[in-house]
């Protein structure tokens, strides 16, 4: 399948899910990443999500890792560039809805991508050798490539399923590992 049905597919199939059903995914999926990755004394880059497009809710994953002595960086975005701009997280940054819907940092520190251990990446769909079907923009795949070749890349997806993508383009940055609600993929 091409990315442009694929992307027509599951957003089509996320925008189905109640919001019992949304709750009930992010929390198994903060469960999944939290028996599976230790994420104590590491830089973690967690994406904000877009409640309109029924996007994971790692909110609680936050929490749990400013608990083991890990740091957050959350994303602002750039739409005239298409770049993300990683801030350090505390609770004193002001947050604010861009015009596109992402919660995003309005102060605070930046944070080189180099920086990085874990980088959270929002999808759509996976395919079997790691590479994501993500809104098309090329944000995540830029941001990507800014980080240094230890950083782990963590995908989360909604459903369990993985797809076939005819059309994978040569910048596209797979990722390390899949975390969906039943199970974790490693590529």
């Amino acid at each position: 399948m091409n990315k442009a049905f694929i992307r027509k597919r599951y957003k089509l199939k996320r925008l189905e899910l109640s919001p019992k059903k949304l709750n009930d995914i992010s929390l198994k999926i903060i469960d999944q990443m939290n028996d599976t990755f230790d994420f104590s004394e590491k830089l973690i880059n967690i994406f904000l999500p877009i409640e309109k497009f029924n996007e994971i809710d790692l909110t609680l994953l936050i929490d749990h890792t400013l608990n083991k002595e890990g740091l957050i960086c959350i994303n602002k975005t750039d739409f005239k560039n298409h770049s993300i701009t990683p801030y350090l997280y505390s609770t004193k940054i002001k947050l604010e809805i861009s015009d596109f819907g992402v919660p995003e940092p309005s102060n605070g520190t930046v944070i080189s991508p180099k920086e990085i251990d874990y980088v959270i990446v929002p999808l759509l769909a996976c395919d079997k050798n790691g590479y994501r079907i993500g809104y098309g923009k090329g944000f995540y795949d830029a941001f990507l490539a800014q980080c240094n070749e230890n950083t782990t890349f963590i995908g989360v997806n909604h459903f369990n399923d993985l797809v076939h993508i005819d059309n994978v383009e040569e910048h596209d940055i797979p990722i390390h590992y899949l975390v969906t609600p039943e199970k974790v993929y490693h590529f």
